[in-house]
């Protein structure tokens, strides 16, 4: 196991006299008071120290670490190694990630280094879905090419927005608005794309196709549609005048500090190259773990609200035809047992990003293996909230 750590720069403060003994009783939990104020404190980009931590320099902390680990950051770190154990018993180089009060309480890697990129995969979901909260953002002001006006209810298999869905292969994709998009539910299969398809081809323009034919009237059924993921991007390239990456380098990434970081592209000769939107980020834990924590604070990153509070509002709120899936999120009750605020983005071969917002705790498990224990994501997530102490 490899362990980054960095210390914790204590504060100093002076107090009034005739106050000194109430104020020393408060001083000596303000370490804990501060952490719980979920927007004091943002890290800094990872090549200008990243996150603090409460871990030592290398090895497992000692008893008192470990009881500076429970009082600033409300931890049982013993608990939390047993579920660093459960994850490194599954096949595969991997990562966990713990981070609480935005304090690094927990961080293994098994065969790798803290720089080790990993395809995240449907978790790259979550990404294209902030994505489009900001360009949803930037039609409500104004802002789009060409003074264009886009909503979740626009619908979109027209020439302004996806004129390569034209003419359309089932002519009640006509309904399908950006909202069914982004919650699954626009009625377009759930079949993965070929290796060798090409977008046209997603989009159902070739005999054959799987995504030919709806699977159901739009707003009705859920299928987990990578072809439809295909649709979202071309629609992003239409509304926004450019790809998505570079987009959210310079509204999302670049804000919160993540710097390494890139995303597969896919396309072809007819209608060129786009992010994959539906998987392919690459990036680390300690980068994933940023993402997750500009959510924890809905948005706001220091002094800035990098994304609108009420992105989330939508995002985190399941559809009637799905619970617990929202616009590209994993919400309550996909884990019955934990708390109802936590939401997740989830991945092939157990790639995973949580937040609770009402516990102030993200975590990260990023992995290559492929074969895993039966429930191995709902028995880690339960070991490492058990770890965490009200």
């Amino acid at each position: 196991m490899q362990t980054v750590r960095r210390p914790v720069s204590p504060r100093n403060s002076s107090f009034a006299l005739k106050y000194l003994f109430v104020l020393l009783s408060a001083l000596a939990f303000t370490g804990k008071l501060k952490a719980e104020k979920p927007s004091d404190y943002f890290p800094p980009a990872e090549s200008q120290g990243g996150w603090r931590t409460l871990l030592p320099p290398s090895g497992d902390p000692d008893a008192a670490q470990k009881a500076k680990i429970r009082e600033l950051a409300g931890i049982d770190w013993d608990k939390l190694a047993a579920a660093a154990t459960y994850n490194q018993a599954a096949e595969g180089a991997s990562a966990l990630l713990v981070i609480r009060h935005g304090y690094v309480v927990g961080e293994w890697y098994k065969d790798c280094k803290s720089a080790q990129n990993f395809n995240i995969y449907s978790c790259s979901k979550s990404y294209t879905s902030l994505a489009f909260g900001l360009l949803l953002a930037d039609s409500e002001a104004g802002k789009l090419p060409n003074g264009k006006k886009l909503t979740l209810d626009t619908k979109v298999c027209h020439e302004v927005w996806l004129p390569e869905s034209l003419p359309l292969p089932d002519p009640r994709k006509d309904d399908i608005t950006l909202r069914h998009l982004l919650t699954m539910t626009s009625g377009i299969g759930g079949e993965e794309p070929y290796a060798f398809a090409t977008l046209e081809w997603s989009l159902g323009k070739f005999q054959g196709s799987p995504w030919s034919k709806l699977k159901g009237e739009p707003g009705t059924v859920f299928h987990y549609s990578n072809a439809g993921i295909t649709h979202l991007m071309l629609i992003f390239r239409h509304a926004a005048g450019r790809d998505v990456f570079p987009f959210m380098k310079e509204r999302c990434f670049e804000p919160t500090g993540i710097e390494q970081i890139r995303w597969v592209q896919m396309g072809d000769n007819n209608w060129g190259q786009l992010s994959q939107g539906f998987s392919g980020i690459l990036t680390t834990a300690r980068e994933h773990a940023r993402f997750m924590y500009l959510a924890l604070h809905r948005g706001q990153w220091a002094d800035r609200q990098v994304v609108p509070a009420s992105y989330y509002d939508f995002a985190w709120k399941g559809t009637s035809v799905k619970e617990d899936y929202g616009g590209l999120w994993w919400v309550y009750p996909h884990h019955k047992d934990a708390p109802k605020d936590l939401v997740q983005t989830a991945g092939f071969r157990h790639n995973h990003g949580f937040a609770v917002p009402s516990l102030n705790l993200v975590f990260i498990r990023l992995g290559l293996g492929f074969n895993y224990p039966k429930d191995f994501e709902s028995e880690l997530v339960k070991k490492v909230l058990t770890a965490v102490e009200k």
